[in-house]
């Protein structure tokens, strides 16, 4: 059931929220778009549209007014929406948030399209989700992908890991959907990103005799940084691994992602975006 009190002022708090998340975008309230199969004109509460220089980024947002949670029916309505205007992104909000049946159909959802769903009260939370990850007096600015966290406690292993929103970094784990992030400092062993994917190819040949090492497109970013992806499959893990590298001046940036084989292609539009995004800071320690 939907509730019109304070419905204007409920929609415009949304877009003023979307409008700071994306400065440079375009936000359009009320949008219209013909449908590709529908072939009738849809409705789209707010529309963002951001354009970089090889990809345009484009949410498409439902900002429901209900009295009651959103449920697999909502979800499973707009997931057709959005398929039906061409969207890849895709986001629900509602006062009352959602149950969770609603939460894992709109996540585990295996086709290409991203949806997310928040509770409206989560709204000046969710821009916290984003990270300085450093090491030493190098960091990265780094967002989380759409649906994701930074998790910013570090280990031996990794200066922080990324997951999905609304699930526990051991719950993600166990479902091999995460990724860490680290940083590899250049010096007189590792003067650039080949003399890095050389010393990590042996260690991993001599670890794991069958491994299987190839490498993806890389990611155009605008800064015109080297960019690379890659596949490493072995016999022991249940998925390939993929590692996306950014060869930033004084460091080289990586990020690791675990995927299950159904979900791989989103997922690696999350390291992707990751990889275009990430920018590099210099840390200025203090006592």
């Amino acid at each position: 059931m939907t509730d019109p009190t304070n419905w204007k002022e409920y929609e415009q708090e949304i877009a003023e929220y979307f409008r700071s998340e994306y400065p440079t975008a375009k936000i359009t309230p009320n949008a219209h778009l013909v449908g590709k199969f529908s072939k009738v004109e849809r409705q789209i509460d707010l529309l963002v549209e951001e354009q970089g220089s090889d990809f345009t980024f484009r949410i498409a947002v439902d900002a429901k007014h209900y009295t009651d949670r959103i449920d697999v029916k909502d979800v499973e309505q707009f997931l057709g929406f959005l398929h039906d205007v061409n969207f890849d992104v895709g986001v629900m909000i509602c006062p009352e948030g959602y149950s969770q049946a609603a939460i894992n159909r709109a996540h585990y959802d295996d086709s290409r399209l991203e949806l997310d769903i928040l509770n409206f009260k989560e709204l000046k939370l969710y821009q916290t989700f984003g990270a300085i990850p450093y090491a030493g007096d190098v960091g990265v600015l780094m967002p989380a992908p759409f649906g994701w966290i930074v998790d910013g406690r570090r280990s031996p292993a990794w200066t922080a890991c990324l997951y999905q929103r609304g699930v526990s970094l051991e719950e993600a784990m166990g479902a091999s959907e995460w990724m860490y992030v680290k940083f590899s400092m250049k010096d007189e062993k590792v003067r650039d990103l080949e003399a890095l994917l050389q010393i990590q190819e042996t260690y991993m040949r001599h670890e794991r005799a069958d491994a299987e090492i190839t490498f993806l497109d890389s990611v155009r970013r605008d800064d015109g940084v080297k960019t690379l992806i890659r596949r490493f499959k072995t016999a022991s893990y249940p998925a390939p691994e993929y590692t996306g590298f950014v060869d930033f001046k004084k460091f080289i940036f990586f990020c690791v992602l675990f995927s299950p084989v159904e979900l791989q292609e989103k997922n690696l539009r999350k390291l992707r975006y990751i990889m275009r995004k990430v920018l590099p800071l210099a840390i200025k320690q203090t006592t």
